[in-house]
């Protein structure tokens, strides 16, 4: 049998209890649901951002078709593995292709079903307290910091993940009303499938005993039994996490930071999310670590405080109070995946790490909503009706403005940039500049970006394009040589800086780079064309040759360019057969006059001037 809430309902003079029976309060999770709808109204009129979308959604040609299921299966992205989320994408393509509202519909439609399933485990866990269940669902439902999980569609693994997530805690509450096999079978599979979806999902198993010790379970050692099948995968799943982030290259710049530093990065992420959930302001996008070459900011150093004081709470104020405590823990649990004690990525927090774990903070709010309503015989009191209305049009507000600044990438880093100014910020604003040829101000984004953080790599190889357009060579090779002392193996800054190298004549280091960067991707759009070439003005015919036909392989040829360019190579070469073959072919495709010029050079090499005056030249 569930634990009863101890949270007392008061009884009236006539002795009876003043709680009216649960069916009566279905219409809260329909409130909170739509004033969640309402909150994220401007979802329906957003695009994809260059954040992440082009490697999620946009530039991932592996989702572009359901036959590529295997491959979906079994690739992982940006480091992370996440087969779930990714069939998902792939079936929104599939429906809609590149329309961005139908993805947006979907995130939204699984935050409206995770903020039901809020309800329901509140009101289940608590010995069915509708007040509980509700304020935790409405904080939960219209909370900004959760709109970045939402409103974001590469951020689906967070409201998919969650959605299992949550499934498997309300179901492991009936499992332990009637322990059986298949009901903690239930739980396993939608942990497994949760963990399908994000890898965040790892942390499930010390949740469920956190359930366990809010209902007195941690002294039966079946409660630890229990526990083993969901460890192993918790456990998989965590190393395949940390090699995929390795692979990427996700703990690179943290690598960088200062062990002391590190110590207090954690900290801060718990005190931030708690301020932050109480007062949600200047949300953005991206929060930067403290600069690399600063002492760190005061605040900083305060931060453990917030923790000693929580854990004081724990043990002290609340040591009575089952429900607080067990609400303090699974916000602590949920977050300590994310709190950067290791640090991992280039945020020290993020809005979308809070979407599971601001749960515990909300039921908090939500058991001291109920005691206030118990104390007047079940019913809130109109001051605390007024008090939830008033908060509830607030957060509903907030929630609307902060997600119309993800409608499109201008809103949602100029937002990034007012809010919290990082290089990140910088960078990605400028890279929308480029993109409308504005590059005047692009470089401005992108210097003020390299000013904050002389390690972002996106920021120096842009303007370092910028540079090379404007034929300022060194400037150019400058920075994708910054970039590479940071990032050896930065494949596009070594190919552009290869196409730098050869426009000041400096060809054998351009070949040099051009190798490289061949060798770190082998299926280069351009890659293999580029270095032949370069091989031609160095004279290395048949290595040309070659290096055109292994472009062709990639990216067939529907202009007649290479096949006249490997025509050149072999005339060089005094193979005019060959050459008359290739140039032909070229102007099978495409009747060019420099073609036609060409195969005149060769036929006169073939000694057919006959032949030349034969041909007519073609319009």
């Amino acid at each position: 049998m569930l634990k009863k809430q101890e949270v007392k309902t008061k009884k009236n003079p006539a002795g009876k209890a003043s709680m009216p029976e649960p069916k009566k309060f279905y219409w809260m999770p329909v409130v909170c649901v739509i004033l969640a709808f309402t909150g994220f109204i401007p979802v329906f009129k957003a695009g994809f951002v260059n954040w992440d979308d082009p490697d999620y959604v946009i530039n991932n040609q592996t989702i572009h078709s359901l036959g590529n299921f295997v491959e979906i299966v079994k690739t992982p992205v940006q480091g992370n593995y996440h087969p779930l989320t990714m069939l998902s994408l792939a079936a929104n393509y599939a429906a809609t292709g590149m329309d961005a509202t139908s993805y947006h519909v979907v995130n939204l439609f699984l935050h409206l079903l995770n903020v039901i399933l809020v309800y329901f485990f509140i009101f289940r866990l608590t010995g069915k307290k509708p007040w509980i269940a509700f304020v935790t669902a409405l904080l939960f439902a219209i909370h900004p910091l959760h709109v970045e999980s939402v409103a974001w569609v590469a951020e689906r693994k967070d409201v998919l993940y969650s959605f299992f997530f949550l499934a498997g805690l309300f179901t492991y509450l009936r499992y332990i009303e009637k322990r059986t096999l298949l009901r903690l079978s239930a739980v396993l599979g939608l942990f497994i499938l949760s963990l399908l979806s994000k890898p965040a999902a790892i942390i499930f198993p010390v949740v469920l005993l956190a359930v366990d010790y809010y209902y007195n379970r941690l002294n039966d050692l079946r409660t630890y039994a229990e526990k083993i099948p969901f460890l192993l995968f918790s456990v998989i799943f965590g190393l395949l996490t940390l090699y995929g982030q390795s692979e990427v290259g996700a703990v690179r710049y943290t690598s960088m930071i200062h062990a002391n530093f590190k110590f207090f990065f954690g900290f801060y992420g718990i005190m931030l999310y708690l301020v932050k959930a109480i007062a949600p302001l200047n949300l953005c996008a991206f929060y930067p670590y403290p600069a690399l070459n600063e002492t760190l900011p005061v605040i900083y150093y305060l931060s453990p405080l917030v923790t000693f004081l929580l854990v004081i709470l724990f043990f002290t104020v609340f040591r009575r109070n089952r429900l607080i405590k067990f609400a303090l823990l699974f916000y602590l649990v949920n977050l300590a995946l994310v709190l950067q004690f290791y640090p991992v990525g280039s945020a020290i927090v993020a809005d979308r790490y809070t979407y599971i774990p601001l749960i515990g903070v909300f039921m908090a709010a939500g058991y001291y909503f109920q005691k206030w309503a118990d104390s007047n015989f079940g019913k809130p009191t109109p001051t605390a009706i007024a008090l939830l209305i008033l908060v509830s049009l607030t957060l509903t507000i907030l929630t609307y403005h902060q997600s119309s600044a993800w409608i499109d990438d201008t809103s949602l880093w100029d937002k990034a940039i007012s809010a919290a100014p990082s290089s990140k910020a910088y960078s990605k604003r400028g890279v929308i500049y480029k993109s409308a040829g504005r590059n005047d101000k692009a470089l401005e984004m992108f210097t003020q970006a390299i000013n904050l953080n002389k390690a972002e790599n996106d920021a120096l190889i842009n303007r370092g394009e910028i540079y090379f357009y404007d034929k300022k060579y060194d400037l150019a090779i400058a920075d994708y040589t910054q970039c590479l002392a940071l990032k050896p193996d930065e494949q596009l800054a070594i190919q552009n800086r290869g196409a730098a190298y050869a426009a000041i004549g400096k060809y054998e280091l351009a070949l040099a780079d051009m190798s490289l960067s061949l060798k770190l991707n082998p299926n280069s759009t351009y890659g293999y064309a580029n270095r032949a070439l370069l091989e031609q003005t160095l004279n290395q015919h048949q290595a040309a040759i070659e290096d055109f036909n292994r472009h062709m392989k990639i990216t067939p040829d529907k202009t007649g360019d290479v096949w006249n360019a490997i025509g050149i190579s072999y005339l060089r070469m005094n193979q005019n057969t060959r050459a008359l073959e290739c140039i032909d072919h070229a102007i099978k495709l495409t009747k060019n006059p420099v073609f036609l010029n060409n195969r005149a050079l060769v036929l006169a090499n073939l000694n057919k001037k006959q032949q030349v005056g034969d041909k007519k030249p073609i319009q």
